[in-house]
This record gives C-alpha cells, structure tokens and sequence, in this order.
C-alpha cells in the first residue's frame, strides 16, 4: 500500500475511535444524570438516530441512482 493509502486507513481509524469515545462520553454523562435508566434511553435514541442517518442517506443514494439511470437512458 501507497502512503496516501497508510494515511487514508490512519483517518478512518481515528473517526472511528473518535466517533466510539463520543458515544461513550455521552451514555457516560446519562448516566451521571439518571441511572441506568437513562442510559437506556439515551442509548436507544442514539440507535434510532443513527439509524435515521443511515436511512436517509440510502433514500438520497437509492434516487441518485435513479436519476443516474434515467440521464443514461436519455443520451443514449
């Protein structure tokens, strides 16, 4: 692997760490504020959220797609 290559997995490593210490933080914080209880909620609002997003962006790429598809019919 090329050095660009090194320092695009290094990145993506560090979001992902970062991306894992902030979700900890925040049930870290819930439940500093409620119990476990609140961890609970917490956690599974975060869940449905990142859900969402993920959601979201496949609808957005799914009608990209289909435009893309629809442009290539039409210069053909």
């Amino acid at each position: 692997m090329s050095r660009l290559e090194w320092m695009a997995v290094g990145l993506m490593l560090a979001l992902l760490l970062a991306f894992v210490t902030a979700f900890f933080l925040y049930l870290r914080t819930a439940y500093r504020k409620g119990g476990w209880k609140e961890v609970k909620v917490s956690f599974i609002i975060s869940v449905v959220a990142l859900v969402a997003f993920y959601v979201t962006r496949l609808a957005q790429n799914s009608e990209l797609q289909l435009l893309k598809h629809g442009v290539d019919r039409l210069t053909r």
